[in-house]
């Protein structure tokens, strides 16, 4: 933005620049250009915010029973299609984000080859899995809501802290 501006301003000859009146317009003009980032920004906020809103809201409703073939992708393709968020399959959820931002309920996980292994020797793992971020627990802490997990077809809810993953990839997604 600051560049954009800097641009436009270095296009004036110092007289316009000089001229209280065009000092006035162009300021004016500035300031309308900063508000129209600054909506345009917290409308996308406030979208994601519904489309997440959305996708949780699809997962409660179907806790218990299966979506599509019961597979782990068709819960998160109906979520996604029902929240009418942007995305393309088979494996494009959304805008991809660090595990160390702000995760939010509604955000997508894909994984590959993942192993946890918890301080109690407990362990899961994700070959080739997708889940949805039902509830966060905390830093890494998730409840996820996901189906096709030890041979039950119907959307379930589980507890997962990827601050202990051993090896494996996962990516998240926010859904546009």
């Amino acid at each position: 933005m600051v560049r954009s501006i800097r641009y436009y301003l270095g296009k004036r000859s110092r007289s316009e620049l000089c001229n209280p009146f065009y000092s006035l317009t162009m300021g004016t003009r500035i300031l309308v250009f900063c508000l129209s980032l600054f909506i345009s920004s917290s409308i996308k906020a406030q979208d994601t915010s519904i489309v997440n809103n959305k996708i949780v809201s699809f997962c409660e409703k179907h806790i218990g029973k299966k979506v599509g073939r019961g597979e782990c992708w068709d819960l998160a393709k109906e979520a996604l299609d029902f929240a009418k968020a942007t995305w393309t399959p088979p494996y494009d959820f959304g805008k991809t984000t660090l595990p160390n931002k702000e995760v939010l309920p509604g955000d997508i996980i894909q994984f590959e080859n993942v192993k946890i292994v918890y301080p109690d020797k407990s362990w899961k793992e994700f070959p080739h899995h997708t889940a949805i971020v039902y509830k966060v627990l905390g830093p890494g802490k998730y409840v996820i809501a996901e189906q096709n997990v030890n041979n039950k077809k119907i959307v379930t809810l589980s507890e997962i802290d990827l601050n202990f993953v051993k090896k494996g990839k996962f990516t998240l997604f926010r859904p546009q």
